[in-house]
């Protein structure tokens, strides 16, 4: 008898809909069931489970106690991960966790421990590894298409919203660099296999500061990495409200052999139309479409990491072991070693100089 995995969501916010659409799907062909979610008010709960069809609670432990539910997903503010992360692990639940996994090395391993330890499936959310752009960059670099990886800049920028208007009463609890810059620092491992071994940072402030919520308004940093490659990667979240896009990215990669140049915003998809202004459309991240039976189904790189997660969880739950399913997937060490390097910039940044990671690189500062 096959079995099939329930997914409970914690978290109510912008990004729960997307792990709930992606099991709504699942759910369609059998192979997964969405099955509650919890949220810290009742409005969020109940707009969300009228939605959905679907349980709800604002005690999330409540949730973590159903047997109907195999695996949860962490959709919560970054400094809320740890708690949850543990608490479902050790009720026996595979996990998938948005990034950074944690804001503390210690949180990390931690997490990594109880997984280890409770034989459960831990799981990162770096989406940005599932952009077809992204896959097609990282083969052509391991295939040894540039030669060796010399240097490189990445870039990613988001529109003020964010901080002020998404995530006002918990960005002071996080920066730029933490909430979006991990993307690039998990890219730019992954895609070299290769591990940061110094960084330097500089931080920039004031236009939050003004609105009340005291963070950065952007980070830049310099990485090194043990391949011999340095590449600058410059974050923000303070665009213009009247930006075309809710995201500007994109990455530039030289080697000795060839050159990359991945432009992950401006991807040829725009328009304008009377009483909306012109804007550029990323269908690559999240994507809907009608169904034959009137249904609708997503795709893009937000949505595919939690399918496949829920597809690993699947095969463990129907008598796979952890070690059967394969390694490549953004695991617990993937999110500890993006925040060592999250930290080691934010230390750069309060130090003013380069801080090596061979150190141990522990606390956390913003």
């Amino acid at each position: 008898m096959t079995h099939v995995p329930g997914l409970g969501v914690i978290g109510g916010g912008i990004w729960a809909r997307h792990h709930m659409n992606a099991v709504r799907d699942l759910e369609h062909e059998g192979r997964a069931r969405l099955v509650a979610m919890a949220s810290k008010t009742e409005e969020t709960r109940d707009r969300m489970t009228a939605e959905y069809g679907i349980d709800g609670t604002i005690d999330y432990r409540e949730l973590l106690g159903r047997p109907d539910i195999q695996a949860v997903s962490i959709v919560t503010p970054d400094h809320l991960h740890r708690e949850m992360a543990v608490a479902a692990m050790e009720a026996g639940k595979h996990v998938i966790v948005e990034k950074p996994m944690d804001l503390t090395v210690e949180g990390c391993r931690e997490m990594i421990r109880v997984a280890r330890e409770r034989k459960v499936l831990l799981f990162v959310d770096f989406h940005k590894r599932y952009d077809s752009v992204h896959q097609k960059a990282r083969e052509f670099i391991l295939q040894g298409k540039l030669g060796a990886i010399q240097y490189g800049y990445a870039y990613m920028e988001d529109k003020i919203v964010v901080p002020r208007d998404w995530f006002p009463k918990w960005a002071a609890s996080s920066s730029p660099f933490w909430f979006i810059g991990v993307h690039q620092v998990d890219l730019l491992r992954w895609s070299m296999k290769s591990e940061v071994k110094a960084v330097s940072g500089h931080g920039f402030r004031g236009k939050l500061d003004s609105l009340g919520i005291p963070a950065f308004d952007a980070v830049h940093a310099t990485l090194e990495f043990d391949n011999g490659s340095v590449f600058t990667i410059d974050i923000s979240w303070i665009l213009p409200d009247n930006f075309e896009a809710l995201v500007n990215q994109g990455m530039r990669i030289l080697g000795s052999e060839g050159i990359l140049e991945i432009d992950t915003q401006d991807r040829g998809f725009q328009g304008c139309w009377t009483g909306d202004k012109f804007q550029t459309y990323n269908v690559n991240s999240a994507h809907a479409v009608r169904t034959r039976d009137g249904g609708r189904r997503h795709s893009g790189y937000f949505i595919e990491p939690i399918k496949d997660f829920m597809g690993m969880v699947g095969e463990l739950v129907n008598g796979r072991g952890l070690d059967e399913i394969g390694e490549e997937y953004p695991g617990g060490e993937d999110g500890l070693q993006a925040t060592r390097v999250a930290l080691a910039v934010h230390r750069s940044i309060d130090e003013g100089k380069t801080v090596r990671l061979d150190e141990d690189v522990q606390g956390r500062t913003t």
